[in-house]
């Protein structure tokens, strides 16, 4: 589904951040099934943010199924706004808030921003890796993930055919070289999810993505 083809989006916009692509379709059914195991292993509230959100599948259906906070970012404005005015539609509670939150973030800067970050229990990334900045941009956030010691957590999807996504693993080993998180890094599949995990990569093949 792309959201570009029923809405006339402006001149300026990036057309990449419009679309539902594949990874977001698993990154949210991951959500669903996987999810409520972590909720139940939290002591407190749980949140959750999306990197390179695009429209957001993953965010809202993170708020929808799981009931928790969840902040979606992207650098794109179009981006924000579309996953705002659904959020509106499907997550608002009875207080008349919206379980789905938007701030504007540059995965190529890739700097830590403590006022919202700290807080954060999952982390997700699902089809980012559209160029070479993005994807070293990412493995340096992975890192500092990592870094923390609040045990957060960080879900990466990727399509096994997206070149830059072994851009992304490369420069993750670089930056992970000497450090105490050091950890096995490599693609695994989605039946293969372990909720001990502060790091899952999940592989997935394009072919087999249910579009129901």
């Amino acid at each position: 589904f792309a959201v570009s083809s029923i809405v006339d989006l402006p001149s300026n916009n990036n057309f990449l951040a419009t679309q539902v692509w594949p990874s977001a379709r698993v990154a949210a059914r991951a959500l669903e099934d996987y999810g409520a195991a972590l909720l139940s292993s939290s002591s407190s509230s749980f949140r959750i943010a999306e990197l390179g959100c695009g429209p957001g599948l993953p965010s809202l259906t993170a708020a929808v199924s799981l009931g928790c906070q969840v902040i979606a970012t992207d650098i794109d404005d179009l981006a924000l706004e579309l996953v705002m005015e659904a959020a509106r539609e499907q997550t608002t509670t009875t207080s008349g808030q919206s379980l789905v939150s938007t701030r504007t973030y540059d995965l190529i800067r890739a700097e830590w921003e403590a006022d919202w970050m700290d807080d954060v229990d999952l982390f997700v990334m699902s089809d980012v890796f559209e160029s070479e900045a993005i994807a070293k941009g990412a493995a340096r956030l992975t890192q500092q993930v990592l870094e923390r010691g609040n045990e957060s957590r960080l879900w990466v999807f990727a399509q096994s055919d997206r070149a830059q996504r072994e851009v992304y693993l490369k420069e993750l080993q670089t930056c992970c070289q000497g450090h105490s998180h050091q950890l096995q890094l490599g693609w695994s599949t989605f039946e293969t999810f372990d909720a001990k995990q502060r790091l899952w990569l999940c592989d997935l093949d394009e072919t087999r993505v249910n579009y129901g």
